[in-house]
């Protein structure tokens, strides 16, 4: 297993493999002892801090543990140290056992506000006249003991319309990984907690609206993005940080994450995937809430695991995500086959719907939901989700999507069509490229598709259906 590894990665893989295997509690009430109480109007909102922004040093490696595998023609990753004094916040949902206690009943004992210093990777366009003005900040999922990020879903629509994309490591289990990969790069990097997380994540945002950490140009748009364990962060900070503190994110986007309709007065828009729909806690649409439910769709896919794989190949020298969730299941006990369904295009759909959202105030039209019957989804002879929103890999289908079986949970499966239903599906390869174009088009006018990906879609289609899967 990790026997083969260099004493000091031997020591960083036992620490991931632990923070991994913890079992995270499932969401609680964010307590509203600690910090400002509520606000009477908008008048008393508190101001968020600007923090300092400073270059890193080159450390050992000289460049960002888990940065970009490969930075995009035309854009720049760079990596930036910010400081400054955070305000606690609890969730106790948030902390991770593993690298910090239980926080107090902070009631009866207040924490106070301490000093932080993280660290934040920013990848932007190189020329300022290709930036659209506007920057999505990831709050780094730390589920495996290090710090993911989200360009493998949301990559595309950075690139496609010149966002400037951020990563912020805001909680405690991020700091293990970064000092082992560098110790020098990162030594000044501490966490006081994972209460001032939000904080922290706030001060981030500000940051990045005066030009800092985007090579002086400030950002007239921040987007805040969270998945899984980050997205139940952005359900607690909507539902208690942000109606408290003058607004420095525009729109939120939680991904993968449920739960409900926190009647903010900044847009929301909710992906889900078919793990997190049982039909109990589904928020209504409305003026500033968009709930997407994608058909096909697992909470995990072989592409997130192939890309978090290669960064913790070359930053770490194991590949603990495919060892743990992969096509071989659990350290290699099962045939998993996990879900190949193209999650990204809904992740880069949402994010360039926020966009037109926050500054164009045109909401994304409402979508179907996935069908659900005693809090299970209904499916088709093929075992495919009844309802939601369907991609043409649902609308056309070549496989049976995240039916799961012996595998991991979250990860769903994908088991191809049999020959004989594909000749019964789709008579001739023209036909089936017919069907994929009038599903495309049908995508681009529900507003779930960028014209980007459309294009992907259509010059795939020529493949043929099995090999579409590979």
């Amino acid at each position: 297993m990790l026997h083969h590894l260099s004493p000091s990665r031997a020591a960083l893989a036992s620490a991931c493999v632990s923070a991994a295997l913890v079992v995270v509690a499932p969401p609680g009430t964010a307590e509203t002892g600690a910090g400002p109480g509520p606000v009477a109007g908008r008048s008393s909102l508190l101001p968020v801090a600007r923090p300092t922004v400073e270059p890193i040093p080159d450390g050992l490696h000289g460049r960002p543990f888990v940065g970009l595998l490969e930075v995009p023609p035309g854009f720049v990753e760079t990596e930036y140290l910010v400081s400054g004094t955070a305000r606690p916040y609890a969730d106790p949902a948030l902390v991770t056992e593993v690298f910090a206690p239980a926080l107090p009943d902070l009631d009866a004992q207040p924490l106070p506000a301490l000093p932080y210093t993280t660290r934040v990777v920013v990848v932007r366009p190189r020329d300022p006249g290709r930036s659209n003005g506007a920057a999505v900040v990831v709050w780094h999922n730390v589920t495996f003991g290090h710090d993911i990020g989200e360009w493998f879903n949301v990559g595309g629509e950075v690139v496609d319309d010149g966002w400037t994309y951020v990563e912020a490591s805001v909680q405690l289990a991020s700091l293990p990984a970064l000092k082992a990969f560098d110790p020098v790069r990162y030594a000044s990097v501490v966490l006081p907690g994972d209460a001032y997380a939000y904080d922290i994540y706030s001060q981030i945002a500000q940051a990045l609206r005066h030009g800092d950490g985007n090579a002086g140009r400030p950002l007239s748009t921040v987007v805040a993005l969270g998945a899984s364990q980050s997205g139940t962060a952005m359900d607690s900070y909507l539902a208690d940080v942000q109606p408290r503190f003058e607004r420095v994110y525009d729109g939120f986007l939680p991904a993968v994450a449920n739960g409900p309709d926190h009647h903010t007065d900044r847009p929301v828009l909710r992906l889900l995937s078919e793990n997190e729909i049982d039909g109990s806690s589904q928020g209504e649409d409305s003026r500033h809430y968009r709930q997407w439910e994608v058909a096909g769709s697992a909470h995990g896919s072989k592409r997130d695991f192939d890309y978090i794989g290669a960064q913790e190949m070359r930053d770490l020298g194991f590949d603990l995500v495919n060892q743990l969730a992969g096509d071989n299941g659990p350290f290699g006990t099962s045939d998993c086959r996990v879900n190949r369904f193209p999650t990204f295009q809904s992740h880069n759909a949402a994010l360039a719907a926020m966009l037109r959202w926050i500054r164009e105030g045109t909401a994304p039209k409402i979508q179907p939901r996935v069908r659900v019957e005693d809090g299970v989804i209904v499916r088709d002879r093929d075992g495919n989700a009844i309802g939601g929103i369907r991609y043409p890999a649902m609308a056309v289908p070549t496989a049976t999507y995240n039916r799961g079986g012996d595998c991991v949970a979250l990860d769903g499966r994908t088991e191809a069509f049999s020959a004989s239903r594909l000749r019964e599906l789709y008579a001739t390869r023209r036909s089936y490229e017919r069907q994929v174009r009038a599903a495309v088009r049908a995508s681009l006018r529900a507003g779930v598709l960028t014209p980007y990906d459309a294009a992907v879609i259509r010059a795939e289609s020529t493949l043929s259906p099995r090999r579409r899967l590979a």
